[in-house]
């Protein structure tokens, strides 16, 4: 970057250039590893990563989401959490009956310490998803199920992230429950300033 200093002296103008310097920081990488003891479907997990960027890009932090076994054995981490996809993050032609009224996923603890761990719960969610789309939708059902897995993981990296078991009451993705419609809803969802400041790096 250059900055221009003008002299004038005696009439004559003179034009001196100047080497400023600058430094530019850049945010810190948040990676988020996801390891899968199921199948995952393509467009599922491609919508899970554009909808998590999305949601996260205003807390102040690159992200880098990947499948656990794309990371080298020996590859370090400026900040890593884990995330446990379990069950079958693929949209099915039916579905068994399920108890819905579960957690759609959950972080660790100890001793009243979140742990940079997550799991997510893909069969309830899909189930979910399922009870959601229209007719239209279902043709692209597991794009849908990509984006409430992106959203729910989203509402898991929040607690993470700002190290709380709080949730916030006015409708932002922290909220403590999101119905099947809001998760697969063309609304953006995202956190508001309360939950921003929480997760600030």
């Amino acid at each position: 970057m250059r900055s221009m200093l003008t002299a004038f002296a005696l009439g004559l103008c003179t034009f001196t250039a100047l080497a400023v310097e600058t430094s530019v920081t850049a945010p810190p990488l948040l990676t988020v590893l996801l390891s899968v003891d199921g199948r995952v479907s393509d467009p599922a997990l491609a919508e899970l990563k554009s909808e998590l960027n999305d949601i996260m890009r205003d807390t102040g932090r690159r992200l880098d989401v990947r499948l656990r076994q794309q990371a080298a054995p020996d590859e370090s981490f400026e900040d890593v959490v884990l995330v446990k996809l379990r069950g079958t993050c693929a949209m099915q032609r039916d579905y068994p009956f399920m108890d819905e009224r579960g957690p759609l996923a959950w972080s660790h603890s100890t001793d009243g310490a979140i742990l940079p761990f997550a799991e997510v719960s893909c069969d309830r969610i899909a189930r979910s998803v399922s009870t959601a789309l229209t007719v239209f939708e279902q043709r692209q059902a597991d794009k849908y199920l990509g984006r409430a897995l992106g959203r729910v993981l989203a509402h898991e990296l929040y607690h993470i992230l700002g190290k709380t078991h709080e949730h916030n009451t006015d409708g932002s993705i922290a909220k403590p429950a999101i119905s099947a419609k809001q998760l697969i809803s063309d609304k953006k969802l995202g956190f508001d300033v309360r939950d921003l400041n929480r997760m600030l790096p």
